[in-house]
């Protein structure tokens, strides 16, 4: 068998996974119908990547230090709602099979040759996924530092209205739109529905998404209801203070915007300055030294 056979059996295989995770990606849309929380909160890669990942599952579990695995992955997974649907040796096969599917890519275009490059796109595709979780962290953190002062506003006037704090998250969650809050807040109606006390589930879905400004505020609901103090007032407090943290975060970043213009101004601006001031210079010096 030649190596032109080889590479052309390599591309046939790549175009039929590529295929194969495709029809698999549509499918899963259509059985979802687009109304699910789950679906809606990953990417359709990754969506796809689940059922051949389940082929690799046994022997993902099979490694060692498997405990230990589960006890890091899991709280991340259930933070986002993953983890009922995708456990972390299922988390861990979709990265493996991200990491076969980008190194069948890069022996399909670059040849067979290139071994040392389909390892290194083995682990760039691997590592997409843990790529994917931080990027997903870090705009969660972000919309919740933005839109929790308004949360808490329309729960101080629900509250203050005479309506109870159950009463005034379920009002929410039934107008807010789709979002990191909105998840939040859906998880603990969950868990009161469930049985548990109400500052308990603040408290228990705060840990479980590990963002800041939610454990204070989870603390402050949880003291003010063991004190008997008002919820109205400290809902008000809470927003005054995430008010005040989110304008301090804009003048943060907008301290940040003459450094980060540097580049942009070194590269691009300043050379088409030069430019146009150098050009109309040199052509008069031309005429001048020619006569």
């Amino acid at each position: 068998m030649t190596a032109a056979m080889v590479h052309w059996m390599i591309i046939v295989a790549v175009i039929c996974t590529a295929s194969a995770l495709t029809l698999l990606c549509l499918r899963t849309v259509l059985r979802s119908g687009g109304g699910s929380d789950y679906q809606a909160s990953i990417p359709a890669l990754l969506r796809a990547s689940r059922p051949p990942a389940l082929l690799l599952e046994p022997l993902i579990a099979s490694f060692p230090g498997r405990r230990r695995r589960w006890q890091r992955l899991e709280p991340t997974l259930d933070s986002f709602d993953l983890h009922p649907h995708i456990t972390p040796d299922v988390w861990l096969a979709i990265r493996a099979v991200h990491g076969f599917l980008a190194s069948a890519i890069a022996l399909a275009l670059l040849g067979t040759g290139s071994w040392l490059l389909s390892v290194l796109a083995f682990f760039a595709g691997y590592a997409l996924g843990g790529a994917w979780l931080r990027s997903k962290r870090q705009e969660r953190e972000r919309l919740i530092g933005r839109e929790l002062p308004a949360y808490l506003d329309l729960l101080t006037v629900c509250v203050e209205a005479g309506a109870t704090l159950t009463a005034g998250v379920r009002l929410v969650v039934d107008q807010a739109p789709p979002g990191p809050l909105r998840s939040y807040f859906e998880r603990v109606l969950r868990e009161v529905r469930g049985g548990r006390p109400r500052a308990q589930c603040f408290t228990a879905v705060a840990e479980v998404i590990a963002v800041e400004s939610l454990t204070t505020l989870a603390s402050a609901l949880a003291h003010a209801e063991g004190a008997g103090m008002s919820l109205g007032q400290i809902l008000r407090t809470q927003s005054a203070q995430r008010t005040a943290e989110r304008f301090a975060r804009a003048e943060k970043l907008a301290m940040q915007a003459p450094v980060k213009m540097l580049g942009p101004l070194i590269f691009c601006i300043f050379p088409c300055t030069f430019i146009v001031l150098a050009v109309p210079i040199v052509v008069r010096l031309m005429e001048v030294l020619r006569t």
